[in-house]
């Protein structure tokens, strides 16, 4: 196997990943062993790598999850603690910089849109495209906290997988604001709508996507936007990889599970380049997650 040139060169464990290994260490000292050996870039023999994934199949439900369903909500679900943590490699994962990091996001964004609303419902009403939502939690703990009572705030999901869009109807439905969200099937890229957004989101889409396919995607979407409409995009942060490296070396291994780092200056370089005026960024309380704001510019 080839050393992993996205991953920096220093090979030290933080607490949380030597523990891991002791306990892997306990209960299958093959598997430690070639976590170790990969992890610094050694090599590895195909019959290590496939014991290797048959034992995360069986000892991991992130594993599982990273697999059959990569990069869905169905990853997200797992670090808010949706799935039950019986199994080392999904305590680690929970609990590692990066897990809480993903949780610490939800937190942000549930801190700050409410904020963003207020600014556009000072006009009127305001409606929210949350696109490829998932299930939604962010808006829907948004709405369920602030705007229970509120008649011009309103919602539509947009997502692909129609079990994470049933898992959110769901939850709204048991916060008692189902009235105020719509969930449609289907490609954002393709959503067709009389009425424009006044807000966008778009947490966690970009992550996995290199800045040319970001610019086109904020391209595309743009005609969804009211002129003055607010655009909210979130991209994992080169702080992760540089304080977490163990972590992420693991969703790499575990399901090929690839992300792009951009730092705030190259999320702005994004933002601009697909039409829209930067208007500054905030992170999660680690730093993991940058989420940018901005408005589009329209010439006509």
């Amino acid at each position: 196997m080839k050393k992993n040139m996205n991953l920096p060169k220093q090979i030290e464990f933080d607490e949380a990943a030597s523990q891991l290994l002791k306990k892997l260490e306990t209960e299958n000292k093959r598997i430690r062993d070639f976590f170790i050996r990969s992890y610094k870039g050694l090599p590895t023999s195909p019959e290590m790598e496939e014991e290797t994934y048959n034992y995360f199949i069986r000892h991991s439900l992130f594993a599982v999850a990273i697999i059959t369903s990569p990069s869905s909500s169905v990853i997200t679900e797992f670090f808010y603690g949706g799935l039950p943590l019986s199994f080392p490699i999904d305590k680690y994962v929970f609990q590692s910089k990066s897990g809480k990091a993903v949780r610490a996001r939800l937190n942000t964004v549930e801190r700050e849109l409410p904020k963003i609303i207020e600014k556009y419902r000072s006009k009127g009403d305001v409606l929210i495209g949350n696109l490829g939502s998932g299930p939604g939690r962010d808006v829907i703990n948004v709405f369920s906290t602030h705007y229970r009572d509120i008649s011009n705030v309103r919602a539509i999901h947009i997502d692909k997988d129609i079990s994470s869009l049933k898992k959110g109807r769901r939850i709204a439905t048991i916060k008692g604001i189902d009235h105020m969200i719509n969930f449609a099937e289907g490609n954002f890229l393709k959503y067709k709508t009389t009425k424009k957004f006044d807000i966008i989101l778009l947490i966690g889409v970009l992550c996995s996507l290199k800045s040319e396919i970001c610019i086109y995607l904020l391209k595309k979407i743009k005609s969804l936007l009211k002129r003055n409409g607010c655009l909210l995009v979130s991209n994992v942060s080169k702080k992760m990889l540089e304080e977490d490296p163990f972590t992420y070396f693991l969703m790499e291994k575990i399901g090929n599970w690839k992300l792009v780092f951009k730092d705030e200056k190259e999320l702005e370089q994004i933002y601009k380049k697909a039409g829209y005026n930067w208007e500054g960024y905030f992170t999660d309380s680690y730093g993991f997650h940058i989420l940018g704001k901005g408005t589009p510019r329209f010439y006509f």
